[in-house]
């Protein structure tokens, strides 16, 4: 599959970052317990864009992301690329390994200027469902679904904790044009992978029997939020790598990232392999 990546960036991470300490991997009851709660959560629906004309609390927004669906190899897939205003830095020395979820207030402040960037693109925001939101430190990340075609809206925004200001905003689209792939009871699905150049954010279908999916970035390992079947994170840093050996206008981005499940049973799965389309 090609991929189309935005003209290359020198971005750096924050210092703070290298420092990060990876996460250990949460018990199943842990899972189960936040899992539980971001689905009270998420269930309550964002405000509605009752006045579209409006300005959403947007003060700037920064580069171009680039959204891969790597699991849709068998479909026709769609990798698009959005615009996003400047290409001011961006600090994540607040991320987490570990998200918590949104308050139903703090989905109500960041819902509208993730709704109004993503208007326009190929996800039907009619009838696309917030599926999980999540955040880590100052930066919150949205995702917003529809199963058939599917397409991942994703939204990564800096909204500091009880404030309602939003800014940072960078938003994406991808997936393909046939139905969703379900996951297997003790499986999962690599969805779309959005690749930030200085963040990154994935999602994916987990199985009735995943409580927990963590992701190995490097040298970071990154706790999930998964809820209703899906499971989304974001971290700072990359999720593909570039094949230098690539002929001359072909892109050979792969993912570099791993992936460990944890079981209601209490198994877990390390380097679990995704399903895919056959």
């Amino acid at each position: 599959m090609n991929v189309h990546t935005p003209d290359s960036a020198n971005s750096r991470l924050d210092a703070a970052l290298r420092s990060l300490d990876a996460a250990s991997t949460p018990t199943a009851e842990q899972h189960q317990r936040a899992a539980a709660t971001l689905e009270r959560i998420v269930a309550t629906a964002p405000a509605a864009d009752t006045n579209p004309g409006a300005a959403a609390p947007v003060r700037r927004t920064r580069r171009r992301l680039l959204l891969v669906p790597v699991a849709a190899a068998a479909l026709t897939a769609a990798a698009i690329v959005l615009p996003t205003g400047n290409d001011g830095g961006r600090a994540y020395a607040s991320w987490t390994p570990v998200p918590t979820a949104l308050t139903a207030a703090e989905i109500d402040a960041v819902a509208p200027a993730c709704r109004k960037r993503l208007r326009g693109g190929s996800l039907d925001l009619e009838r696309a469902r917030l599926v999980l939101a999540e955040r880590r430190g100052e930066h919150v990340a949205l995702l917003y679904r529809t199963d058939d075609p599917d397409i991942s809206g994703s939204c990564l925004a800096r909204n500091l904790q009880g404030d309602d200001d939003v800014d940072d905003v960078d938003v994406g689209i991808g997936g393909s044009t046939g139905p969703a792939l379900p996951a297997p009871a003790r499986g999962f699905t690599q969805g779309t992978i959005a690749d930030y150049r200085d963040a990154s954010v994935t999602d994916g279908a987990a199985g009735a029997d995943v409580a927990g999916v963590t992701i190995h970035a490097g040298n970071l390992t990154v706790q999930a939020s998964v809820s209703n079947g899906r499971y989304v994170a974001w971290w700072p840093g990359a999720a593909l790598e570039r094949d230098r050996d690539q002929p001359s206008g072909e892109d050979g981005a792969r993912p570099i990232i791993t992936y460990d499940l944890t079981l209601t049973d209490g198994t877990v799965v390390r380097d679990a392999q995704p399903t895919l389309p056959s």
